[in-house]
């Protein structure tokens, strides 16, 4: 389910770099899968972020292939796979910016507790910042 779209509209040329930031829950793969289907549309290039807090990357890599591998229609679109350490709205931010993407697309989390709490304010923080269009999914 879609539930929001913000920033400026997407520029008419089409989307070309979509960023997708994923903590591998239920709503990213919503996200990712979304994102596959307009990268098919739009021939557009996916950037596959997760963003470490404290954990190291060993088997964040396989993570995200796993994922992918979710979406048989993905083979068929460009997908990169990047991590990075920092905090999480930061370097989405610094992402979106390095990568040029025209769009970001997002989940929201809807449950409660306090590490949820934290991913949401990650959504809310990266839809007022970004400086690109802002396409947040909800599960």
């Amino acid at each position: 389910m879609v539930n929001d779209i913000s920033c400026s509209e997407v520029d008419r040329k089409g989307i070309k770099t979509i960023l997708v930031p994923t903590d591998f829950s239920e709503p990213s793969d919503v996200a990712l899968q979304i994102a596959i289907d307009l990268a098919k549309q739009q021939s557009a290039k996916i950037h596959l972020l997760h963003v470490l807090r404290f954990r190291q990357a060993e088997d964040k890599i396989e993570m995200m292939q796993r994922q992918i591998a979710k979406f048989p229609e993905a083979k068929s679109v460009e997908i990169v796979l990047e991590i990075r350490k920092g905090k999480i709205h930061e370097e989405i931010l610094n992402a979106q910016t390095e990568k040029n993407a025209d769009l970001v697309v997002i989940a929201r989390h809807n449950k409660t507790g306090s590490l949820l709490t934290y991913f949401r304010s990650v959504t809310e923080q990266v839809k007022k910042k970004a400086q690109c269009s802002v396409l947040v999914v909800g599960a």
